[in-house]
């Protein structure tokens, strides 16, 4: 048969009306480009600035404070911490408190200006290559303050990368992958949950079980939790026998810590299927929440370079603590005490979310 066009004007007819009674489907059509837009624009951003930089003065001349201010008139290089030994520059790198660290021997005046230039050491952290050359770059070539001050060309700068000395990018994005994959899987798998118990009309028959409301939502919660743990796992068994990249520090630490977020994911995910009418809404919110996390939690290009209310808003994103503790453990072999600050705004996410998606799930069925 030969196709027609007959009723199609009916059809169009209808399904425009069908999108003018769907009020959500059509605002979140015309919100995601624009939130889409606005997070690529101004959350990805290659030109790091402003790296979280240590300095370790032995000298404390006027030579060595003008090497160090001409290395902050390059602005990548930010000094936010003063340190009396390497030792203890090594420890805040190994807790991710700096990106990177400069020492300035006690020899630096007395060398300065003579045919045997002064040398000066820096210690960068490996683990984020995105961070890693542009920080070796501000030391090397740093400009001038101006005439007569310190001359770049008269220092010997020695770079010397921790925790990832090849300065391999799968080391850097690797570890942060396994996070959003975690999240990706964990939010999406639950945000259908209860609208699909609702489209099934098997909700009804859960709420008038002896089940209560919080039991029913940590028994959703649990089974996707294992599942998303042997997921972890899974990947990290991929990463090492496909990439060569191993755990630097303790597996069993990793597995604890990794419960926080993957409850706080599922918790996202529950939120979601509350809000949601239909499993194509839920799809589209899980998508809304997935995108800013992803920009804004440090995966695709350093936190630093985020316009600050971006950055402030990252904050409120697991993934972003989950990045900075598996990076932290699998790159660096952090352990608990390091990563303590990571540790605690997650687990209280974690609380808030299981709380909100339980409030939330009475209210939707009351």
């Amino acid at each position: 048969m030969i196709p027609t066009l007959f009723g199609f004007k009916s059809m169009a007819l209808k399904e425009l009306i069908h999108i003018r009674r769907d009020r959500t489907t059509l605002v979140f059509a015309l919100i995601i480009p624009a939130i889409q837009l606005s997070l690529f624009g101004y959350a990805v951003d290659f030109d790091v600035r402003h790296v979280r930089t240590a300095i370790v003065d032995m000298d404390r001349s006027r030579e060595s404070r003008e090497y160090a201010q001409s290395v902050v008139n390059t602005q990548y290089i930010d000094f936010v911490e003063k340190l009396n030994t390497p030792g203890e520059a090594e420890i805040a790198l190994q807790r991710g408190d700096i990106r990177a660290a400069l020492v300035i021997p006690a020899d630096f005046a007395r060398k300065y200006g003579t045919r045997v230039p002064p040398q000066v050491y820096v210690m960068v952290d490996g683990s984020d290559s995105q961070v890693a050359n542009p920080a070796r770059n501000a030391f090397r070539h740093p400009p001038t303050i101006p005439p007569g001050a310190i001359s770049p060309d008269a220092v010997d700068v020695r770079v010397n990368y921790l925790f990832n000395p090849e300065i391999r990018t799968q080391i850097y994005t690797i570890p942060g992958l396994v996070g959003v994959i975690l999240q990706l899987v964990t939010v999406t798998l639950t945000a259908f949950s209860l609208v699909r118990e609702r489209e099934l009309g098997t909700l009804e028959q859960l709420m008038v079980s002896p089940v209560g409301k919080l039991g029913l939502m940590l028994g959703k919660l649990v089974p996707y939790a294992g599942l998303a743990l042997i997921e972890m796992f899974s990947v990290i068994f991929l990463a090492r026998l496909l990439f060569n990249i191993k755990v630097e520090g303790s597996l069993p630490l990793l597995l604890l810590l990794s419960g926080p977020f993957v409850l706080a994911a599922l918790s996202i995910g529950l939120l979601i299927s509350t809000v949601a009418k239909t499993q194509a809404q839920a799809m589209q919110m899980t998508m809304l929440t997935l995108l800013p996390s992803i920009l804004l939690s440090g995966y695709i290009t350093p936190r630093e370079t985020l316009p600050v209310p971006l950055y402030f808003l990252g904050n409120l994103f697991p993934v972003t603590y989950y990045i900075q503790i598996i990076r932290g453990i699998m790159v660096r072999g952090a352990g608990f005490t390091d990563l303590i600050w990571s540790v605690v705004p997650l687990t209280a996410l974690m609380l808030i979310l299981i709380t909100a998606a339980t409030t939330r799930f009475r209210k939707s069925v009351a």
